[in-house]
């Protein structure tokens, strides 16, 4: 009788243990959707900031008729540069190897994305003095340190205060922004040529 007993306790005691264990999450489980979560959020804010620059003054001066204009491209690049970024870092973790040929071509998309956002966001380009890229050019970087790198600059631009009021932008802010963009734009260029070597 105590043997039944102590079994079934034992037999409660496993299934009460095994269906805690099947409802937590693996290790790593959720990431994505956190990070599908940030961009989303993140859009919406942008899109949410937009529609209140437009209904409180129509003479904004960020927000004129060319600006809102270019809106559609500005949200579809915001968004498309940390997709493309989320893409990257799942081609180089996933896997028995990185997918080199992925890193390559979403490098060249995100760096297409980052120069058609700063045409749309700033009226001109931003001057970037030639002994500095060629110092860049000396020291070549992993793959891995340029996804890391490029990974801090998209979050840098993204969580940009720029984004929180478009009707009035901080000059010093707008300019850190594209600076951002810049440093974007020459980390995926070094990270596309880069995964290119290593195909």
């Amino acid at each position: 009788m105590k043997k039944l007993i102590l079994s079934v306790l034992v037999l409660f005691a496993l299934a009460i243990f095994s269906n805690i264990n099947a409802q937590e999450t693996p290790p790593g489980a959720g990431d994505s959707d956190l990070r599908d979560n940030d961009i989303r959020l993140r859009s919406n804010e942008l899109e949410r900031i937009r529609r209140d620059a437009h209904k409180s003054d129509n003479s904004a001066s960020l927000m004129n008729s060319e600006i809102d204009a270019k809106y559609p491209q500005i949200k579809e690049d915001f968004e498309g540069m940390q997709i493309t970024q989320a893409a990257i870092i799942k081609a180089y973790t996933t896997g028995e190897k990185p997918d080199y040929k992925t890193i390559e071509a979403s490098a060249q998309e995100l760096k297409a994305k980052a120069k058609r956002l700063e045409s749309n966001l700033f009226s001109s380009k931003m001057e970037t003095d030639d002994k500095d890229s060629a110092d860049k050019e000396k020291k070549t970087k992993s793959v891995r340190n340029l996804i890391v790198e490029l990974d801090n600059a998209i979050g840098q631009f993204v969580s940009s205060t720029m984004f929180q009021n478009l009707r009035v932008v901080d000059p010093e802010v707008a300019k850190k922004a594209q600076s951002d963009l810049v440093l974007i734009m020459d980390l995926s260029d070094q990270l596309s040529k880069e995964a290119d070597k290593m195909k």
